[in-house]
């Protein structure tokens, strides 16, 4: 598909190359034609930008802050805290032995239930629009592999 060089010279003066590759994809992906290039091209910054900001809006996490929740998890719920734990070994283990990234999936049921303790531990996070205990969980993962298995 021949992309018009006004929506091409719009496409390259995004900073962001993975944006720009995605954006791209798509005008050249085979669809019907009931969106213009210049709407999927609205449609995709769009969501990019709002994405964006609500990543910007986001609690960043603090390293004493990611432990204090481990050690809660492992006080409150020590049977979570050791099945989350030999999940995070499982995994490495996999990732080890060379199994596609596509096949290491984390466990939601862990991950929901963890979430669910952050909602507790720091009542605030209990709000539906929020992503920091979300944010939270991914910071204990980080840690875990950083520095516990």
């Amino acid at each position: 598909m021949r992309i018009s060089p006004e929506l091409q010279a719009r496409i390259d003066a995004l900073p962001d190359p993975a944006l720009r590759a995605r954006i791209l994809k798509s005008l050249d992906s085979p669809r019907e034609h009931l969106a213009s290039d210049e709407d999927v091209f609205e449609v995709i910054v769009t969501g990019y930008q709002m994405a964006a900001e609500q990543q910007a809006r986001m609690r960043k996490w603090q390293e004493s802050e990611v432990i204090a929740f481990i050690e809660y998890v492992k006080a409150q719920a020590p049977d979570l805290y050791a099945k989350y734990l030999q999940h995070e070994k499982e995994l490495r283990q996999k990732e080890l032995d060379g199994v596609d990234e596509d096949d290491r999936w984390f466990d939601p049921d862990i991950w929901w239930d963890m979430k669910a303790l952050t909602k507790i531990w720091m009542p605030s996070l209990n709000t539906l629009d929020s992503m920091d205990a979300s944010e939270l969980v991914s910071g204990v993962r980080d840690y875990a592999q950083a520095h516990l298995i």
